[in-house]
């Protein structure tokens, strides 16, 4: 029996959910540069996508206090994955900012995440390759044809969860 597109988009939703996180996180905490909490992680990737932020906007991205944003801070700089500036136009604002060792853990984090997926891909028939890399790419074409769509949307308005067949 042929499964219904139904059937299929929830056999692949069921595949694309079956990651575990308790794996990840167990992962995670085995990087090169040592144990890394998921604040830290969150801190570096802000600050990789956003550059220097000033602390409060740090503290507002991570929806915590100045202060415990200012103890985050302290801990990373010990480790040497960001440093402080103090703001060329306002003395008084202190942007945080990764620092070469933190670029080098983002780096460092990229290069094994393609590695374990090297390996995983090693494993696929050339046909399931075949398969796989269609199916990617057409999520990735749906996946940034949305975000193209929400981005021309007035504010509080979504793109339908489901698109015309």
């Amino acid at each position: 029996m042929i499964p219904t597109r139904a059937q299929l988009r929830a056999e692949v939703l069921e595949e694309l959910s079956a990651h575990n996180p308790a794996t990840a996180m167990r992962y995670m905490r085995h990087w090169p540069a040592g144990r890394i909490s998921l604040v830290h992680l969150n801190v570096i990737m802000l600050l990789e996508v956003e550059g220097a932020m000033p602390m409060r906007g740090l503290a507002e991205a991570l929806d915590v206090s100045q202060a415990s944003a200012t103890g985050i801070v302290d801990r990373m700089e010990q480790r040497g994955l960001v440093e402080r500036q103090r703001d060329d136009d306002d003395r008084r604002v202190v942007r945080v900012a990764l620092t070469e060792e933190g670029r080098r853990l983002v780096e460092g984090m990229s290069t094994e995440r393609r590695e374990h997926m090297m390996q995983l891909l090693e494993e696929l028939t050339d046909a399931e390759l075949q398969a796989f890399l269609i199916g990617s790419r057409a999520m990735r074409r749906v996946r940034e044809q949305r975000h193209a769509d929400q981005a021309t949307q007035p504010a509080g308005q979504h793109t339908p969860t489901e698109a015309p067949r």
